[in-house]
């Protein structure tokens, strides 16, 4: 029986601040191979489904735990959602207009915002490949449901702060930028969505190997079978890991996949 495979998107398969936006060619003919030798592979990033850029989202995945593990999908349908409560988001959203942040909230289909005119949000969302079309800035705490929140600082200042408020509702994680953090539910991560998907599949958690970088990959590194950490990954990620592969701009899962003969 083959392998279940999870890969992170952010420094895994693509890099934004390489501008590298697409899974290269050599990536995706790996994937190809792994799952014509009966593997299956999976997305697990901290983005919702309408926040995967093309270049990712166009190849054909097992499915996706995406939101950190706070919705999953397999075979087009959801077997796991953790919604953020309401209190939550109009929390964050006075954090936000308390000291003139950022805030982001991901559904499948829709990324709600304070402000999608804003400068600073306009940047963030040109970088990270946000699409315009999917973004709302008019809409009622209690009547959405969303899957994980991100928030952005304007000064370091304020990350204490915004930390002691935010904290009593979620993980808050740092990306490798120094302003940006995911908002995850407490109890939520990347390895309870892919314990989802090993307990809809009738396996064992040894069946599963994942790809990462980032802080908010720690607990899926130190919880699948075999946890492989990117070169120039988060020191939280390489300790969590159990081998590393090269980097992205040199196809280090392919890389990593011939030598151990999986392709």
């Amino acid at each position: 029986m083959g392998k279940l495979l999870f890969f992170d998107i952010d420094g895994t398969l693509i890099d934004c601040n390489k501008n590298i936006y697409e899974i290269s060619k050599t990536n995706r003919e790996s994937l190809d191979l792994l799952k014509r030798n009966g593997n299956d592979v999976f997305l697990a990033t901290g983005r919702c489904q309408c926040f995967i850029v093309d270049g990712v989202y166009s190849y054909p995945f097992s499915g996706y735990v995406t939101c950190n593990g706070g919705y999953v999908e397999y075979k087009k349908k959801a077997i796991f959602k953790a919604v953020v409560p309401a209190e939550a988001i109009k929390a964050t959203m006075k954090v936000a207009e308390d000291l003139d942040l950022n805030y982001y909230f991901e559904a499948c289909d829709k990324i709600y915002v304070g402000d999608k005119n804003n400068p600073r949000h306009i940047a963030f969302a040109n970088n990270w490949g946000m699409k315009p079309e999917t973004i709302v800035d008019d809409f009622d705490p209690e009547a959405i449901e969303t899957y994980i929140g991100m928030i952005v600082v304007k000064d370091k200042k304020d990350i204490p702060e915004m930390i002691r408020r935010l904290s009593p509702y979620f993980d808050v994680q740092r990306h490798q930028s120094e302003y940006s953090f995911d908002l995850t539910l407490r109890g939520v991560s990347k390895a309870l969505g892919i314990k989802k998907i090993v307990e809809a599949l009738n396996r064992d958690i040894s069946d599963t190997i994942a790809f990462g970088d980032g802080r908010n990959d720690v607990e899926m590194l130190e919880t699948v079978g075999i946890g492989v950490a990117m070169a120039g990954a988060m020191e939280e990620a390489l300790a969590a890991a159990d081998e590393v592969c090269d980097s992205v701009e040199n196809n280090g899962i392919t890389s990593w996949l011939k030598n151990r003969n999986m392709i």
